[in-house]
């Protein structure tokens, strides 16, 4: 709905500026054409260029939930080669740090996020104790069980760190200030002739704004409409057994 707001403002703030000037001025109106059309171009480039680092945000989100998935998979599974208590304490910590991630990764979850980031060096803790005291010792067997639960720690890290890699504030702004600039300047053109054309440029604001906001809601997962499925975590919690 900001968006929509937004390019609506912009483009009768346009018009009434336009219709301030609508004495005769040829050169003016070529040149005024030609720097819509530049303006509009570079809106497009804009656009294409921050959508093209969000969906690869996106996409890098989603193969590292997999790949989480797939780690928490291979560590529980591998503690079936030490021996107890231990074996039961890292099942147990896989297990509740299973269940943590599928609430982080969560929509639910977002009231959440903090204490559940505050348990996880506990948690790694847990699991890493578990593991070595079992291994100690067995040069083989730490090579079998160590190396999963050293991905899952890494994964924790690189989590956060996707979390907050996001468009840089400074395009954004250069990007919805330029859009905001090229709607304005179809609203002073058409303000200059004192005609609408309601249907084109609606067509063009909506295409428009509708970029914009898959652009947004894409690099901020979880807060918007689109979201990263937390479905792979659910399913390696479902086999912990």
């Amino acid at each position: 709905m900001g968006l929509i707001a937004g390019v609506v403002a912009a483009h009768e703030v346009g018009f009434w500026l336009g219709s301030l000037r609508r004495n005769a001025d040829e050169p003016f109106d070529r040149q005024i054409a030609l720097v819509r059309t530049s303006t509009a171009a570079l809106v497009a480039f804009l656009v294409g260029f921050a959508f093209s680092g969000a969906a690869s945000r996106f996409t890098n989100r989603v193969d590292l939930i997999v790949k989480e998935a797939n780690a928490l998979g291979t560590a529980y599974l591998r503690a079936d080669t030490i021996a107890e208590p231990q074996r039961g304490e890292l099942k147990a910590a896989l297990k509740e740090y299973s269940a943590d991630r599928v609430t982080l990764l969560s929509r639910e979850g977002r009231d959440q996020i903090e204490p559940l980031l505050a348990k996880v060096s506990g948690l790694h803790e847990r699991m890493w104790r578990s593991a070595i005291t079992a291994a100690q010792d067995n040069a083989p067997l730490m090579a079998v069980v160590l190396p999963p639960i050293n991905e899952v720690i890494d994964l924790h890290l690189m989590h956060l760190t996707m979390a907050r890699r996001h468009l840089p504030i400074p395009i954004m702004a250069v990007l919805l200030g330029t859009a905001a600039i090229s709607l304005g300047i179809i609203g002073f053109g058409n303000g200059r002739i004192g005609r609408r054309f309601s249907v084109l440029d609606a067509v063009f604001g909506a295409v428009l704004a509708a970029a914009l906001w898959m652009t947004i809601d894409m690099d901020y997962p979880g807060v918007g409409m689109i979201t990263v499925s937390n479905r792979p975590v659910v399913e390696a919690l479902a086999a912990m057994k």
